[in-house]
């Protein structure tokens, strides 16, 4: 299980890592860019503001991840009628306990 978590986490942060050069092309493009304009700004360049979609694409990822491999080890069902969000609080309490 505990495996399974630090792989989410180290998968989280490279698709994270390999996905922001591209959201700061995409800023460029579209104009989310900060240009300083004046002394008050701490940066001397522009500054892309769209790390954002980065960031969630790396959790997105993380979390379908986990959800397959929960499913195929039976810890968690993905097809059945059950409450997910109680079933997985429900396995990480019994976890943490042990």
């Amino acid at each position: 299980m505990w495996g399974d978590v630090a792989i989410a986490f180290l998968l989280a942060f490279i698709v994270a890592f390999m996905a922001t050069p591209y959201t700061i092309k995409i800023a460029q493009k579209i104009g989310a860019v900060d240009v300083p304009k004046d002394q008050r700004r701490m940066h001397k360049k522009a500054m892309p503001k769209f790390g954002g979609p980065a960031v969630i694409l790396g959790f997105l990822v993380s979390v379908t991840y986990l959800l397959i491999v929960m499913s195929m080890e039976g810890t968690i069902s993905l097809s059945g009628t059950e409450n997910y969000g109680m079933q997985l609080l429900r396995n990480v309490l019994r976890n943490n306990s042990n």
